[in-house]
């Protein structure tokens, strides 16, 4: 099954059946379909048989149609004394493998721009990245068992004590956690509250026709039907954001279960990774999962409503989660870049909201092409590579904590000397 990407070259790009290497032998999965490149308002009338029949079990796999890699260009500023030629940045041609593994939230852009890169930007370069989940991503990692790691929580301040210490966390891109609903005859956009979202996975709330959803529904005819809500199996960054949402609104959530990778679920069923989630939900009549929105937006489902902290149903498009990440404070500290932005308190805001890591060395890489290697890949991914993150349902980095997440790589080092000369920009 293939994804469609707009990316940025000049012609179609096929991502191979299969990763270039596998770190563990965990099962990897498939979007269930193709990432539209316009966000829908409504869900189509009928979902495709090849998607409600099929629970992913394959290797995800992408194509990018009509892309062109842009150059940057630096345009010098006008200036009375004559102005000096500037060589633009471009990635080093090198030969060498690169592997990676972890969440499932940002594998739909990952595999895009793995795609674009090794094909049409730096051949010379293979990569892989499987998605095992973040916390299968953040083990591997640890155990040198992979050159980078792909999270949406971080790395436990014991575990970096311990295990870790040069471990840096680099922002690529923020993104949305939905709450995807299956409900037999209906297709418009749902309203949740932060009570109603608790109360369903407490376990308190068990039929869609309870009143304190269909309050917040007007005009829309729930039936007499059981919810089965569907939760991450795996240990998983997407449940640590959903978990860590669900802490800040409700104290019986976080007095009864908590927040984290993985907790004790009181209700539901479990499904592995985003993909297996969407799968399930899709499956069956009056489930409800949670899922990275580009997940909900493949298998044809209309972007929910979410209550947010100043008492606004918003939706999690792209300006609404940007929104989530209005006035932080960034930390100066390359090693201290990743934080919560659940439950922002801006009025625009979609509360459900995060940023996605990739996992770095800052002192212990060993070899110094494959440094510069991943590091020019992460560099382009900040740069020519936030083209892609609203086609697919994601929301580009605010510029402030993109300058940082660029600044934080540059700091890597090999031997003690620097591995990427690039511009801030």
């Amino acid at each position: 099954m293939l994804l469609a990407v707009l990316c940025a070259c000049g012609a179609p790009v096929i991502v191979p059946d299969k990763p270039l290497a596998v770190p563990t032998a965990t099962t990897k999965v498939e979007i269930p379909t193709e990432i539209p490149t316009v966000i829908p308002t409504e869900a189509p009338t009928e979902i495709p048989t090849e998607i409600a029949t099929n629970i992913p079990t394959a290797t995800l796999t992408t194509v990018v149609t009509n892309t062109v890699v842009p150059t940057a260009v630096i345009i010098p500023t006008a200036t009375a004394a004559p102005v000096a030629v500037v060589t633009e940045w471009e990635p080093r041609q090198l030969t060498t493998k690169l592997i990676g593994s972890g969440a499932s939230f940002p594998n739909p852009l990952y595999q895009a721009w793995i795609s674009v890169y090794t094909k049409n930007v730096v051949p010379g370069v293979q990569l892989s990245y499987s998605s095992v989940g973040s916390g299968q991503g953040k083990k591997d990692f640890i155990a040198y068992l992979t050159d980078f790691g792909g999270t949406d929580s971080a790395i436990s301040a014991g575990d970096v004590t311990a295990q870790a210490p040069d471990a840096i966390h680099l922002p690529m891109v923020m993104g949305g956690v939905m709450p995807m609903a299956n409900i037999a005859g209906i297709k418009t956009s749902l309203k949740f509250t932060p009570e109603t979202l608790a109360g369903i996975y407490l376990g308190a709330i068990t039929n869609w026709n309870d009143p304190r959803i269909t309050k917040d529904n007007a005009g829309v005819t729930f039936p007499d039907l059981a919810i089965t809500p569907i939760y991450r199996s795996d240990s998983s960054g997407t449940t640590s954001i959903w978990t860590d949402y669900l802490s800040k609104v409700s104290t019986d959530w976080k007095a009864k279960v908590g927040s984290g990778s993985a907790v004790s679920f009181p209700v539901g069923i479990g499904a592995s990774g985003n993909a297996g989630v969407a799968a399930t939900v899709l499956n069956t009549n009056g489930s409800v999962g949670y899922v990275e929105v580009g997940y909900a937006l493949a298998a044809g489902f209309p972007l929910p409503y979410v209550k947010n902290a100043s008492g606004n149903f918003v939706k999690p498009e792209t300006g609404n989660v940007s929104s989530a990440a209005i006035g932080l404070n960034i930390s100066s500290n390359p090693q201290k870049l990743a934080m919560s932005i659940t439950n922002s308190a801006s009025p625009d805001a979609y509360p459900i909201a995060a940023f996605t890591y990739i996992l770095v060395r800052q002192t212990t890489y060993k070899d110094v092409v494959k440094a510069q290697a991943l590091s020019d890949f992460i560099y382009w991914g900040l740069t020519t590579g936030q083209g892609a993150t609203v086609r697919m349902g994601y929301a580009p980095l605010p510029e402030p904590m993109r300058q940082a997440s660029m600044k934080a790589l540059k700091t890597i080092v090999v031997n003690g000397e620097s591995v990427l000369n690039a511009p801030i920009k």
